[in-house]
């Protein structure tokens, strides 16, 4: 890409992604200057399990086998006859205990510790990570697993910790341990163009949900081929057309196809034009939902691009269609981007 996009604009790309942009906004991440994601994360996880502390921790009931000298749930008779607990004032008895080492926070914890152990981790954000580690005592350690994320439960008012779960899961599946030293290294997903066309779509899709989702209707739609076949009456051998947005609003429909390249424009005998396979990609969807009627019989197309190197703002008619090639800089403001991706449609 061009211009480096800025560590705060991913946070929002991965807040908005996730569909937690307002807890997100819970951590102030306004003056970060670090280019390192580690830092970022940390900072996140610190102050959000802050947050929860001055809240206090989420509690849960956590089956517990003991052998105390008052009776308390239910006495395992064997096991207590088996180590002749009866002579020594005890009993072994299981109950539930309501407690803070539920599995939500326990995640939080281990992942605080792996955190701080990240070499190239900012020296102060590694003494306020211990120093977090240490406030939750009483929460046990837990292995750090695809499964274990599996396994939470939250209620509807645990949406704070949702977000910092994902944080958390997204840090467990990020890093990677080099076999020769030992020691983590990040798997650089800013760098890779598939990761960041998966986070570049999200983004895009959720962002026009939470700040037009009042005037707009906005999906994922799957448009029918308009066509018959004798010999495929289905159409199944034909491709899937899904579209990544469809914006709805009094009687204007728009489709708008996200892509996420290198390259903007590609070069063909030293001209530069559109990516050939995206326009003619859009242009399908358009034709084929006008069939529909209605708004959609004129639906309007948009491709949008991240910059690169420069600024593109193209628009044609093309068959009834109005169809606008546009890129947004993630590398600006973060104001400047919700600015530009909201002149884009609302206009």
């Amino acid at each position: 890409m061009g211009k480096e996009i800025p560590i705060r604009n991913i946070y929002y790309l991965l807040c908005y992604a996730w569909n937690r942009l307002s807890e997100g906004e819970i951590v102030d991440v306004s003056k970060i200057d670090t280019t390192e994601l580690a830092d970022l994360f940390a900072t996140v996880l610190i102050n959000g399990t802050n947050h929860l502390l001055r809240k206090g921790l989420d509690r849960g009931y956590q089956s517990i086998s003991d052998e105390i000298h008052a009776i308390r749930g239910r006495i395992d008779v064997a096991v207590t006859a088996r180590r002749m607990l009866i002579k020594h004032g005890r009993v072994c008895c299981s109950y539930d205990d309501f407690n803070v080492n539920t599995l939500p926070n326990r995640i939080l914890k281990s992942t605080i510790r792996f955190l701080s152990g990240i070499p190239t981790l900012d020296t102060d954000l590694k003494k306020r990570l211990l120093v977090l580690y240490r406030d939750l005592w009483q929460i046990d350690d837990v292995q750090l697993t695809k499964h274990s994320f599996r396994k939470v439960q939250l209620h509807t008012n645990n949406r704070f910790y949702r977000f910092l779960l994902n944080i958390c899961e997204f840090i467990q599946g990020a890093w990677l341990i080099d076999e020769h030293t030992g020691d983590y290294k990040f798997r650089d997903f800013v760098r890779d163009p598939k990761q960041m066309a998966l986070l570049f779509e999200k983004f895009v899709y959720n962002f026009y949900r939470f700040h037009l989702s009042d005037d707009y209707q906005i999906k994922i739609e799957r448009i029918k081929w308009a066509g018959t076949s004798e010999v495929d009456p289905e159409l199944s051998y034909l491709p899937e057309m899904k579209t990544d947005i469809s914006l709805r609003c009094s009687g204007r429909t728009i489709i708008v196809d996200t892509k996420y390249y290198l390259d903007t424009l590609q070069s063909y005998r030293e001209a530069e034009t559109i990516h050939s396979a995206n326009l003619y990609q859009l242009f399908a969807y358009l034709k084929n939902i006008a069939t529909r009627g209605g708004s959609d019989a004129y639906a309007e197309g948009m491709l949008l691009y991240p910059v690169v190197d420069k600024k593109i703002r193209l628009s044609y008619l093309l068959h009834g269609h109005k169809v606008s090639i546009n890129t947004v800089d993630l590398g600006n403001d973060w104001k400047e981007i919700k600015s530009e991706l909201l002149e884009m449609v609302v206009n």
